[in-house]
């Protein structure tokens, strides 16, 4: 099992340095000073190690997210923090990364975004929750509808046809669009509290 984290973790790095679309199993075995013999006892081809690399990716940035709700502050302060952190797992990501995986690899990229979609709803709404709580978020904001409409700005903010990584700053993305929703949401405590956070950050 040390031996395959280690091959999927290696894998990923090199997607996330190269991209996915001209790496091939011989780099990938190059980069990791093995086999392709040994590559294949693991994974059973470029799709399966794909697949398996990017839930790694994944699993990483849901467990950031999970970290940080964990610590129960407030609302707004958990988005920002996530925010912080999401930027620093994705803002080196190759260009066309993404668009990439949805064309070559679309049953990864399917079951990439169904695992996503279902863990961020969750949080998304118990971030809400908790910010109702707080005073900081308004008592009639329904969650689950503000919650799918968040995973779905979220999803272009991604997409590199709409917003391309070499015309605009993946950190400034985030964000406008946290900026953007926190707005929409907040009562005048929580507009308060977003004013001087913004000031004082």
């Amino acid at each position: 099992m040390e031996k395959f984290d280690r091959i999927i973790k290696g894998a990923l790095d090199v997607f996330l340095n190269e991209g996915v679309k001209s790496v091939n199993m011989d780099d990938i075995s190059i980069s990791l000073g093995i086999s392709k013999k040994t590559l294949y006892q693991h994974v059973s081809n470029k799709g399966d190690l794909v697949e398996k690399a990017f839930k790694l990716h994944q699993s990483k940035i849901l467990n950031t997210i999970n970290s940080i709700q964990e610590k129960k502050e407030n609302a707004i302060d958990e988005l920002f923090h996530i925010d912080e952190h999401v930027c620093q797992i994705l803002k080196n990501r190759p260009p066309r990364l993404i668009n990439n995986l949805k064309k070559l690899y679309p049953s990864v990229w399917s079951i990439l975004v169904d695992i996503r979609k279902k863990h961020l709803f969750s949080c998304i709404s118990q971030n809400i929750k908790n910010g109702k709580a707080q005073g900081v978020y308004r008592k009639e904001v329904k969650e689950h509808i503000i919650a799918k409409l968040v995973i779905n700005t979220a999803d272009a903010i991604v997409d590199e046809d709409i917003f391309p990584l070499t015309q605009y700053d993946f950190k400034q993305l985030l964000l406008e669009n946290r900026i953007y929703h926190i707005r929409g949401i907040a009562t005048q405590k929580g507009t308060t509290y977003l004013e001087n956070k913004l000031k004082n950050d």
